[in-house]
């Protein structure tokens, strides 16, 4: 019995997405449980989820600079909720993809009727008033000195207690949330949702031509997006135990751009990819500086004239390579 071509592909992504999962799980014993690089490991974690649903506004033709205002609307729900209350992230992680995921549908019935540089216009509005907001209302919000004090949860099972103070734990927990977040992207891309979103991206006129309608998919794709990006935020601050609005200003999305367009933007492994390597690569070059964002400037320019591909095309060419050499 033959196999297709696209079968056997959607076999290997598979594989590899398991190969993945398992040198995660793995990896804090390979490093002997070091804090340092469990900290890297949590913020890989961090910034997969926040390139890989940026990612998913991208397969409607569109890039959301708004998206790190959302992590921060997370981040503060959760944080809030905490310390003005008493309860935990159990709490506020589900408070946070509320809040984000509802703000998500509010906003976007308006922004997602603009188009292009418009677009990107007006989501940088968007989150620019996302962290005016927060530095403002110094009072409720902490002003731009922020909010302190944001404890990581304990899970007590009865038999078991689970205290997320620990960066080994804190690193599984990150890497459920992202395995959850990039499990949803990928079957909705996998879906006739996600045929929808691709259609949209090639021609949104012809979309609409066809029955499709645009204007509803795009909120929903939005409001999944951000709500899935607040979960993260919410994760991020009772890891960091402080917050504030630099922590979320447009530069943290201009960030994740770059991983988005190194990794590449045709499936969801692009964004995966260069969110890794970036993020590795980030560590390294903290030395550096502010040198740090000129030579990160450099890397996108590099990576869209010699890789136009992006990380995702790398295996693809390396086939065709060795193919051509006959090995």
């Amino acid at each position: 019995m033959n196999t297709s071509p696209l079968s056997a592909q959607t076999r290997s992504s598979k594989l590899a997405w398991l190969a993945l999962l398992l040198a995660a799980l793995i990896a804090p014993l390979v490093v002997g449980f070091d804090r340092y690089l469990l900290h890297v490991g949590i913020t890989i974690c961090f910034n997969v989820a926040l390139v890989a649903s940026l990612w998913l506004i991208w397969t409607l033709g569109v890039i959301s600079f708004a998206h790190a205002g959302f992590m921060g609307i997370g981040a503060y729900c959760s944080a809030l909720l905490l310390t003005k209350t008493g309860l935990s992230l159990w709490y506020g992680i589900w408070l946070s993809v509320l809040i984000c995921g509802l703000f998500a549908v509010l906003i976007g019935v308006p922004l997602m009727r603009t188009r292009a540089v418009y677009f990107f216009m007006a989501s940088w509005a968007v989150g620019e008033v996302i962290k005016r907001t927060f530095a403002y209302f110094q009072d409720f919000f902490g002003g731009w000195n922020g909010l302190f004090d944001i404890k990581a949860p304990v899970l007590d099972l009865g038999f078991w207690q689970i205290d997320f103070a620990s960066r080994t734990a804190y690193y599984y927990l990150a890497l459920l949330a992202v395995t959850l977040c990039l499990w949803i992207i990928y079957r909705l891309n996998h879906s006739r949702t996600g045929l929808i979103y691709w259609a949209i991206h090639e021609n949104e006129l012809l979309a609409a031509h066809v029955g499709i309608n645009v204007a509803r998919h795009k909120v929903i794709c939005f409001a999944i997006a951000c709500a899935l990006v607040g979960m993260i935020g919410a994760l991020y601050a009772h890891y960091e135990t402080y917050i504030s609005p630099k922590n979320f200003d447009i530069w943290k999305s201009e960030f994740a751009l770059v991983h988005l367009i190194v990794g590449g933007l045709s499936t969801l492994g692009g964004p995966v990819a260069g969110a890794i390597v970036l993020t590795i690569a980030d560590e390294l070059l903290r030395a550096t500086g502010y040198l740090r964002t000129l030579i990160f400037g450099v890397v996108l320019i590099a990576s869209v004239l010699l890789l136009p591909g992006g990380l995702e095309s790398l295996p693809g060419r390396l086939r065709k390579l060795f193919k051509g050499k006959g090995v």
